[in-house]
């Protein structure tokens, strides 16, 4: 275990302990709950955060049946926290102005954060579909009025397995598109039954042509061995390489944080791209838009942000992507896609954030 990974679980541990520690006490105090049975739910929170933990760093596999529920129920945490802090507002304010706060409203917190958690659980099963018109200048006229799927973010292993991953591919072919993008986090959770998920990718791939570009949650597990059973499933890979597919050019980028700018723009550069072909980057985090749109490129596809994914951690994602935490964005002739994904990463649950696959219908010049 490398000090990285050390520093990262005594921080994770520390936090997810003081959350649950601290929700546990303000509850205890809403509901006047006398020392034995404080003690208790306090015990309690001191538990849950010391199973997640173990759970996530000693056994990061799909065959770990405790991997969602788990997951889960740090998610529901979370909100308990949530409606606990502005609980515990309250209660302060109550004790300044010598009020005594009644049970109900510790009731009605409490409730309101078991179900802002389920609801979360229940929306990341559903997947919508959103659909956006591109012009691809220059493309060849037979590319009018064709479409692709963009999908991202998938995340399959720990949380989603063969189930999730036979789903999200017979709604691709529900749509039949042309060609798919998927903008990577293929997989996640370093120990993955990948022939069960990448069997479903197979028969896509023998009927559709898929292209993909890896993303950051590739990098925590098998790295190569992702790449290999996706090339397996007869997905193109797109490792900082180029094809071209009908007249349009397909390239991508292997993950790169926004601190990798010099890094990535000697990548994108050399990609070479003809500029009067007209050219799609898959590029995981939607990211560098001033060195892509240099090198040609009329659209770049991305996921990453998850649009936050649940809220309100939509306003801490929305601060470090700005406007392409989500949806169309245009720079000059570039245009750029952000979908918020189809999978999770983290508690299994997506609150005012649902999962969703991408249609780009393409027109021509």
């Amino acid at each position: 275990m490398n000090i990285i990974r050390i520093v990262f679980l005594v921080v994770i541990t520390v936090t997810t302990f003081s959350i649950s520690i601290l929700t546990a006490k303000i509850y205890s105090i809403g509901f006047k709950l006398n020392p034995i049975n404080s003690r208790i739910v306090l015990s309690i929170g001191a538990l849950m955060p010391l199973i997640f933990i173990l759970t996530m760093f000693f056994d990061r596999s799909s065959k770990n049946p405790f991997s969602y529920p788990v997951n889960a129920l740090g998610g529901i945490i979370f909100y308990l926290f949530i409606t606990g802090i502005l609980l515990g507002i309250i209660i302060f304010i109550g004790k300044i102005n010598h009020t005594t706060i009644p049970l109900s409203i510790s009731t009605i917190f409490f409730s309101l954060g078991i179900l802002m958690g389920i609801a979360g659980l229940i929306q990341a099963k559903f997947i919508k579909t959103t659909s956006y018109t591109i012009n691809l200048p220059s493309a060849p006229i037979e590319r009018n009025d064709k479409k692709a799927v963009l999908v991202s973010d998938t995340h399959f292993g720990l949380i989603n397995h063969k189930s999730f991953s036979d789903k999200v591919v017979s709604k691709i072919l529900n749509i039949d598109p042309d060609f798919v993008l998927h903008a990577g986090d293929f997989y996640d959770g370093p120990k993955n039954d990948t022939a069960s998920i990448t069997e479903s990718w197979k028969n896509l791939a023998e009927k559709i042509p898929v292209f993909y570009a890896p993303g950051n949650h590739e990098e925590y597990g098998d790295y190569e061995g992702f790449l290999t059973s996706i090339k397996n499933a007869g997905v193109t890979a797109l490792v900082d390489s180029s094809t071209t597919y009908k007249g349009v050019q397909i390239a991508g980028i292997t993950y790169r944080d926004k601190n990798q700018l010099e890094n990535a723009s000697i990548a994108l550069k050399n990609l070479n791209l003809d500029k009067n072909t007209p050219s799609i980057l898959i590029n995981h985090p939607p990211t560098f838009q001033k060195t892509v749109q240099e090198i040609g490129v009329d659209l770049m596809v991305s996921g990453h942000t998850h649009k936050g994914q649940f809220w309100p951690i939509n306003f801490i994602v929305k601060r470090i992507y700005g406007k392409y935490i989500y949806g169309v964005n245009k720079d000059g002739d570039l245009i750029t896609i952000t979908t918020s994904g189809v999978g999770t990463a983290g508690p299994p649950l997506r609150l005012f954030n649902t999962p969703e696959l991408v249609i780009i219908n393409f027109t021509t010049n």
